[in-house]
C-alpha cells in the first residue's frame, strides 16, 4: 500500500518538463481558500463539509487522491524555493548571530556603567551632581540664545539685503540671502522656519528681478562698475549664461524703446496703441530729418553700450588653460558668452538697421527739401560708418535702401526743376548777366566744394574710388567715431548735424578746400567794356577796329544759365555723396541742358523764312530728333515743352529782330555746353568705366554740336537784313544780255550795301547791350554772307538771258560786293563767296564738265541749274540732255 504519511518531496532536477507542466495544472486546480492562514482557515473541517453526498468509497477515494496530489506538489515546490534560497537563509541566520553577540556586548557595557555609577554615588556629594546639572542647563541655554539669535537675523535679511541692494552691493545681498536659505535649511525643526524659508525664497525672486531691471539700465548707459558687481552676483548664483541671454533681449527691447522714445516728442498726438511704422508716418515732413538725427543718436547708445560690453569681456573674460574640470568649465562658459557677445554685434545693427529703413520708409522722402535731403543723407552715411567700427558690417541693406530712394527722390526734385526751367525759359528776358570775362562753374557757390577736381591748373582728378568720394569710411573717419566708442563723453557722432553753421564737407567728413582759391568770387561783377563812339558809315573798317565786337572772349549768360548750373551743382553733390548712383544722376543733369538747348532752338528758330537745309549739319538734327523724342517720351521722362515767348520783339528792325535776345540765346547754350565740358573729367572719373562710354557719347554727340545752332538762329535777324524781294525786283531790271564789259556795278549792289551798313550800325547798337566777341560777330556776319550769296544766285538765275557782258557784269556786281562786304563786317575773306563764283563761272564751262558740275553740285537748286543751262548751252540738244540730267537728279533724292 502507498505509504500516505511519508514525507513529499519533488526533485526538480529529476523533473521532466512533461512533470513540471502536470505539476502547474495541479497547482492551479487548488481552491484559493487552502492559501489562507491556518488561524483563518481549518482544512479538515473544510475537506469534510465538501465531502461527497451521499458518501461514496471510491468518490471519497478520489477525492483524497486528489487532496494527497496536490500536498505533494505544494511541499516539493516550497521544498524547491527554500533549497534556492538557502544561502540567503545562512546570511540571515549569521546576521542574527551577530546581534547576539553585540546585544550581549552592550549589556555588558550597561552593567559595567550601572557598577561605576553605584561606586560614584558611594564616594561624590550632592553638590556635585548639582553643578553638572547646572553646566548641562548652561549648555541647553546656549543653544536656545544661538536658535534665537539665527532667528532674529533671519528676520532681519530682507531689510539687510534692501540696504545692500540701494548700495548697489548686490554679490553681498546675493551672499547674506543663500546663507540665510542653508541656515534656515539646517534649522528647520523649528515651526517658524518653515514660512521664513519661503519669505527668503521671496526675498531671492524680488533681489533677482531687482538685478535684472539694474541689467535692463545698462543697456543705455554701460557702466563697467555696476556691470562687474552684476556678474559677480550672477556667478554666485550660477546664472551666468541665462543672465547673458537675457542682456541680449533686454538689447533688443532697448532698440525698440529707444527708437520709440526718438520719434514720440515729434508727433502731435501720441497713443500708445500706435505701433512704431504708424509713428513714423504720422511725423511731419518738416521735422522729419530732426527725427531722423533724434533717432540715430537714441540707436547709437544703445549700441555704444553693447560695444563697450563686448570690450570688457575681451579684456577681462580670457580664457585661462586649466586642467580642472571646474575651470573647464568655467572656460567653456565665457567662450559661449564670448560667441554670443559677437553674434550680437550683427544682430543689433540689423535691429538699427531695421528700424531706420522704417522711419525713412515711412517719412515721405520725397517731400523733403533739397538741404535737409543732403542733411538726412549726412547722417546716414555717419550711421554706416558706425556700423562699420561697432561690426564691421558694409550695411549693404542700409546702403541699398538709401540708393533706391535717393534715386527716387533725385528724379522727383529733377521733376520739379524741370518744370521750374521751364517757367524760367518762358519769362526770361535773354539778357546778359553781367560777370567777368573769367567767369566759370567753379564761381558758383554750390561748385565750391569742386574747384580742386575741376581746376585747370591742376592735374589731379581723383576718381570715385578717392577718399572724397568713396562711401567708406576712412582711417581718419574711424579713428574719430572711435573715439565716440571708447571715451566716456554723452555725446555722439551726430552731435555735427545739431550746429547751424555745419557745411556739406564737415557733414560727409570730406576734405576741406586748399586755402588761396583764385576763383574765389561767388557774386559777378558789372562787365567792363570800351563802347564805340565813331559811327561814320563810310569808313566801317576803322570803326571795326575800335568796336566791342574785337573782343577775343566774352562770357554770355543769363539768370535761367545760373540757375541750370546751380541745379547741376547740387545734382553733383548727390553724386559726391552717393557715388553709387552718378550716372543716373549724370543723366538728369544731361536732361537739364537737353531742355535749355531745345528750347533756345524751339524759340529763336521759329521765324526761319528761308531754306534751312543747308543750316542744320546732321549731327545738330540727330540731336535735336533725340532731345524731342526724349521730352516727348514715356511718362518718366516726358516734359512739356516752354511755350513761345510773347514778351520778346521779335519783329522790329531796329533791334534787328531780336539778333541780342537771339545771341544771348545761343551763347548761353554755348556757355553752358563748356562748363559741362569742363566738369566731363571729374564726371568720368565718378562712374564706372564701363559706363564712361555714355558721357562720351554725351560729349561727342551733343556738347559739341551746339556751336552749329548759331546758323539757323542768326540766319533769322541776317536774312531780314537785306529785302530780298527788293532785291531780286532790282536785280531783275539789270539787263545781263548785254554784248560790252560794263566799268560799272549795277545799282542793286549799292541798295544792298545800303542796307548791310544799316545792319552794321545797328549791330553796333547790339554790342552795346551784350558783349560781343569775335567768334559771335564773325556767326553773325557770316549768315548775313550765306544769305547774300544765296540771294545772289537767286537772282541771278532769274536771268532769261545772258551774254558774256553780262557774265561779266555778275562777276563785277558779286566782287564789288564783297569787297565793301568785307570792309563793313571785317572778314577776310568773306564766306561762302564760291557759292556765287562757281555759279557764275559755270556759264564758261564746256559741255561735259557742265553734265559734271550740274550732276555733282547738289548745293544748287535745280531751279538755279535749268537756269544755268539755259542761258549757257546755245545747242538745244545738249540743252535738253542737260536738263533731263537734272530732272532725273531731282527725282532720284
Amino acid at each position: 500500500m502507498e505509504n500516505r504519511h511519508a514525507p513529499p518531496g519533488v526533485n526538480s532536477r529529476s523533473e521532466t518538463a512533461a512533470q513540471s507542466a502536470a505539476d502547474l495544472e495541479v497547482l492551479r486546480e487548488i481552491e484559493h481558500v487552502y492559501f489562507s492562514p491556518p488561524a483563518q482557515f481549518d482544512a479538515a473541517r473544510y475537506a469534510l463539509e465538501h465531502a461527497p453526498t451521499p458518501p461514496d468509497c471510491d468518490a471519497i477515494h478520489r477525492m483524497f487522491t486528489k487532496l494527497k496530489r496536490q500536498q505533494q506538489v505544494v511541499s516539493g515546490k516550497a521544498l524547491h524555493l527554500i533549497s534556492q534560497q538557502r544561502d540567503n537563509c545562512d546570511r540571515e541566520f549569521a546576521e542574527i548571530q551577530n546581534i547576539r553577540e553585540q546585544l550581549a556586548q552592550t549589556l555588558q557595557t550597561c552593567r559595567e556603567a550601572r557598577e561605576q555609577l553605584k561606586t560614584a554615588s558611594n564616594h561624590l556629594t550632592i553638590s556635585t551632581f548639582v553643578i553638572l546639572a547646572n553646566v548641562r542647563k548652561r549648555q541647553i541655554i546656549k543653544s536656545v540664545l544661538k536658535s534665537l539669535e539665527l532667528l532674529r537675523s533671519l528676520r532681519s535679511v530682507e531689510k539687510d539685503v534692501a540696504d545692500l541692494l540701494s548700495k548697489k552691493e548686490y554679490f553681498e545681498a546675493i551672499d547674506l540671502i543663500l546663507k540665510s536659505k542653508k541656515a534656515a535649511a539646517n534649522n528647520k525643526e523649528y515651526t517658524c522656519i518653515a514660512d521664513l524659508s519661503t519669505r527668503l525664497q521671496d526675498t531671492l525672486d524680488m533681489t533677482e528681478e531687482k538685478l535684472d531691471s539694474v541689467l535692463a539700465s545698462i543697456c543705455h548707459n554701460f557702466d563697467e562698475d555696476v556691470f562687474k558687481k552684476l556678474k559677480k552676483a550672477y556667478d554666485l548664483l550660477g546664472k551666468t549664461q541665462a543672465a547673458m541671454e537675457q542682456l541680449h533681449m533686454h538689447y533688443s527691447s532697448a532698440v525698440n524703446e529707444s527708437a520709440i522714445e526718438a520719434v514720440k516728442p515729434f508727433l502731435n498726438e501720441y497713443t500708445i496703441e500706435l505701433k512704431f511704422q504708424e509713428m513714423c508716418q504720422s511725423v511731419p515732413t518738416n521735422k522729419a530729418p530732426m527725427c531722423l538725427l533724434n533717432l540715430c543718436e537714441n540707436l547709437f547708445r544703445v549700441m555704444r553700450s553693447y560695444y563697450l560690453l563686448v570690450n570688457w569681456h575681451l579684456k577681462n573674460e580670457e580664457i585661462q588653460p586649466s586642467s580642472s574640470v571646474f575651470d573647464i568649465e568655467k572656460n567653456v562658459s565665457r567662450e559661449y558668452i564670448k560667441q554670443k557677445l559677437k553674434a550680437g554685434l550683427i544682430r543689433i545693427w540689423h535691429d538699427v538697421q531695421a528700424k531706420v529703413s522704417i522711419f525713412l520708409k515711412s517719412s515721405g522722402l520725397e517731400e523733403f527739401q533739397f538741404e535737409k535731403f543732403i542733411q538726412m543723407l549726412g547722417i546716414l552715411r555717419k550711421l554706416t560708418q558706425v556700423a562699420e567700427i561697432f561690426c564691421g558690417d558694409t550695411s549693404d541693406l542700409l546702403q541699398d535702401f538709401i540708393k533706391t530712394q535717393s534715386v527716387s527722390y533725385i528724379k522727383n526734385y529733377h521733376r520739379g526743376r524741370m518744370e521750374e526751367l521751364k517757367l524760367f525759359l518762358e519769362n526770361e528776358g535773354w539778357e546778359q548777366c553781367p560777370v567777368k570775362a573769367t567767369f566759370n562753374v567753379l564761381n558758383l557757390q554750390e561748385f565750391k566744394q569742386f574747384r580742386k577736381y575741376l581746376n585747370p591748373k591742376s592735374d589731379i582728378v581723383k576718381g570715385p574710388q578717392s577718399e572724397a568720394t568713396s562711401s567708406v569710411p576712412s582711417q581718419d573717419d574711424s579713428v574719430y567715431i572711435s573715439k565716440y566708442f571708447t571715451e566716456k563723453t554723452s555725446k555722439t557722432p551726430f552731435e555735427i548735424f545739431r550746429n547751424a553753421n555745419v557745411t556739406n564737407d564737415d557733414i560727409f567728413g570730406l576734405e576741406p578746400e586748399s586755402e588761396g582759391s583764385d576763383e574765389s568770387d561767388d557774386e559777378p561783377d558789372e562787365l567792363r567794356r570800351d563802347f564805340v563812339e565813331d559811327t561814320d558809315v563810310q569808313d566801317f573798317s576803322n570803326d571795326i577796329q575800335s568796336s566791342p565786337s574785337k573782343i577775343k572772349e566774352s562770357v554770355i549768360v543769363t539768370n535761367t544759365t545760373l540757375s541750370v548750373l546751380r541745379n547741376c551743382g547740387q545734382y553733383l553733390q548727390i553724386c559726391r555723396y552717393l557715388p553709387q548712383i552718378s550716372l543716373e544722376v549724370i543723366m538728369l543733369m544731361n536732361q537739364l541742358f537737353d531742355y535749355y538747348f531745345y528750347a533756345v532752338h524751339i524759340f529763336f528758330t521759329s521765324d526761319l523764312d528761308v531754306a534751312s537745309s543747308t543750316l542744320y549739319s546732321t549731327k545738330l538734327n540727330l540731336v535735336l530728333k533725340r532731345i524731342s523724342n526724349s521730352i516727348n517720351g514715356g511718362d518718366d521722362t516726358k516734359f512739356e515743352c516752354p511755350s513761345n515767348p510773347e514778351h520778346l520783339d521779335m519783329i522790329s528792325e531796329a533791334n534787328l529782330h531780336g539778333l541780342s535776345e537771339r545771341i544771348v540765346g545761343v551763347e548761353s547754350v554755348i556757355f553752358l555746353a563748356k562748363q559741362f565740358e569742363l566738369l566731363q573729367p571729374y564726371l568720368e572719373s565718378i562712374v564706372a568705366s564701363h559706363q564712361q562710354m555714355i558721357l562720351e557719347h554725351f560729349r561727342d554727340n551733343t556738347l559739341m554740336v551746339v556751336e552749329d545752332l548759331r546758323m539757323p538762329v542768326y540766319m533769322c535777324s541776317a536774312s531780314k537784313a537785306v529785302d530780298a524781294r527788293s532785291a531780286l525786283i532790282a536785280m531783275s531790271q539789270v539787263r545781263w544780255d548785254v554784248k560790252n564789259v560794263a566799268v560799272e556795278h549795277s545799282p542793286y549792289v549799292d541798295m544792298i550795301i545800303r542796307k548791310i551798313q544799316v545792319f552794321a550800325l545797328r549791330l553796333e547798337n547790339v554790342a552795346t547791350r551784350v558783349t560781343l566777341n569775335m567768334r559771335v560777330v564773325q556767326s553773325v556776319w557770316g549768315m548775313v554772307s550765306k544769305f547774300v550769296v544765296h540771294l545772289l544766285v537767286e537772282g541771278f538765275s532769274n536771268a532769261t538771258k545772258c551774254s558774256n557782258g553780262g557774265r561779266g557784269l555778275m562777276q563785277l556786281d558779286y566782287r564789288q560786293l564783297f569787297v565793301k562786304l568785307e570792309k563793313i563786317s571785317g572778314l577776310k575773306p568773306v564766306p561762302y563767296q564760291d557759292y556765287v563764283d562757281k555759279y557764275v563761272k559755270a556759264y564758261y564751262l564746256p559741255r561735259n564738265e557742265l553734265e559734271i558740275f550740274v550732276r555733282d553740285r547738289t548745293e544748287y537748286s535745280n531751279k538755279h541749274l535749268l537756269a544755268l543751262v539755259s542761258c549757257a548751252c546755245e545747242n538745244k540738244r545738249d540743252r535738253q540732255a542737260l536738263t533731263a540730267i537734272i530732272e532725273c537728279r531731282d527725282a532720284g533724292s
